[in-house]
């Protein structure tokens, strides 16, 4: 298989192994982060847990994609402004890069990871007001957000706010970041949205 084909490959499949890396990376820092940084592991944890909430996005029961562009933009085309591309660029280099990547950095220096908890909160908090604007009582995402991400990152922020490691929970730019990385998403989904829009009109003009 050349790269790129590989690539294609990744791009279509890498939902399917969330899973299974999500199990791998739980076990590699409870054996060897948590008796050395237990403040660093609970960040790490993070990266494993959001997994677990992507494989519900899109694997069981998945789309995620689909609910968005339907129930979100009001677009019934199989191919609207969600579609894989973006929904990879999204996961894959926030979630399978920058999470572990600051959990990593926070082994060496917790400062650089206490966004990542915050994250995992907003993340999980977000699928509420989705399921009001879908006016759908389920979207993909939506259990895992209630049982795990949600609590999940409340209860790091937690155990970081009562350590010291954090002093002031509600009132600190790692809460910002979290948020703001949260906040972002949406708006990058409208400049997806504003340029289907474009180019859906420029195709029903060229035939029109």
């Amino acid at each position: 298989m050349t790269v790129s084909g590989y690539y294609r490959w990744f791009r279509k499949n890498w939902p399917y192994a969330g899973l299974p890396l999500a199990a791998y990376l739980t076990v590699f820092a409870v054996l060897f982060v948590r008796p050395v940084n237990f403040p660093a592991f609970l960040i790490i944890l993070m990266t494993p847990l959001y997994m677990i909430h992507e494989t519900e996005e899109y694997i069981f029961p998945g789309g995620f994609g689909d609910f968005f562009n339907r129930r979100i933009f009001g677009i019934e085309a199989e191919n609207g402004p969600m579609g894989e591309t973006f929904i990879f660029a999204i996961n894959v280099g926030l979630v399978w890069f920058l999470l572990p990547l600051f959990g990593i950095l926070s082994f060496y220096q917790l400062e650089l990871g206490l966004w990542v908890p915050y994250f995992a909160f907003f993340a999980g908090l977000a699928h509420i007001p989705l399921s009001i604007k879908g006016r759908k009582l389920y979207n993909p995402g939506l259990v895992v957000s209630l049982l795990l991400n949600i609590p999940g990152g409340a209860a790091v922020i937690w155990y970081l706010s009562a350590q010291g490691i954090i002093r002031q929970p509600l009132m600190n730019y790692h809460l910002l970041i979290g948020l703001g990385l949260n906040l972002l998403l949406p708006v990058m989904g409208l400049i997806v949205f504003r340029r289907y829009q474009r180019r859906t009109h420029q195709e029903a003009s060229a035939h029109g």
